[in-house]
């Protein structure tokens, strides 16, 4: 098992009111696993996968990644499992503005002090996965919404990471694009073997997941295979 959640809770503090986003959740993730995490806004599917990410700490409970307790590292510690381990894909998209594709896409390589032959090689075999290698100069603000998720969805996979964390990866895309996107996320599940935990409520998205968490109010409703 790649990864493992035991009795997870997160509340949030507002004032004198508690919001309890996760509510005791306990689940695991097999290696290889194109897993959907459904919910409308507010279920807390955003926030599980943050504390899967260790982008956020939980109030109580655990998540073990490979074995190792990573619920409550440090700053850099945490730093550094995410760089070596994880792979995240934003609705946002999160890429650096003053740098071009093959410079985002390199990121994370220049991050983990791989040599600078071993970069390119990496990135221009990438690009071409993912159908980029004609906009390797291109800046963000010159690409479609669909080619900057490609471009995020190339930098989360480049350093080869166990897991990738998608959070609502076709939020901000139109029909068409999406299923691309999504088709491109289950070659590389089944080429590369990587494993996918998307958060989502998009119908086209959910029915190409192997197995579907259904969040509701912070806690498991149920799970289909």
């Amino acid at each position: 098992m790649l990864a493992k959640i035991e009795n997870l809770v997160k509340d949030y503090y507002l004032g004198k009111t508690t919001v309890h986003a996760l509510r005791e959740l306990s689940f695991g993730i097999e290696k290889g696993e194109f897993l959907s995490i459904v919910g409308p806004s507010g279920s807390g599917k955003t926030t599980l996968l943050n504390l899967i990410g260790c982008l956020d700490l939980p109030t109580k409970g655990d998540v073990f990644i490979n074995g190792k307790n990573v619920s409550h590292l440090s700053d850099n510690e945490a730093t550094n499992l995410r760089l070596k381990t994880i792979g995240f894909i934003f609705q946002s998209f999160n890429l650096i503005p003053v740098l071009n594709v093959y410079e985002n896409i390199e990121f994370p390589l220049l991050l983990l002090g791989i040599k600078a032959g071993q970069r390119k090689e990496a990135v221009v075999s990438m690009a071409q996965k993912v159908g980029l290698h004609e906009y390797l100069i291109h800046k963000p603000d010159e690409l479609s919404g669909g080619q900057r998720q490609r471009v995020a969805i190339a930098r989360a996979l480049v350093g080869n990471p166990l897991l990738v964390l998608a959070d609502e990866p076709t939020a901000n895309l139109d029909g068409e694009t999406g299923h691309i996107i999504i088709d491109l996320m289950l070659e590389m599940n089944r080429e590369l073997g990587t494993t996918f935990v998307f958060s989502t409520h998009d119908e086209m998205v959910i029915k190409h997941a192997q197995r579907k968490i259904f969040l509701h109010d912070g806690k498991i409703d149920r799970i289909e295979e």
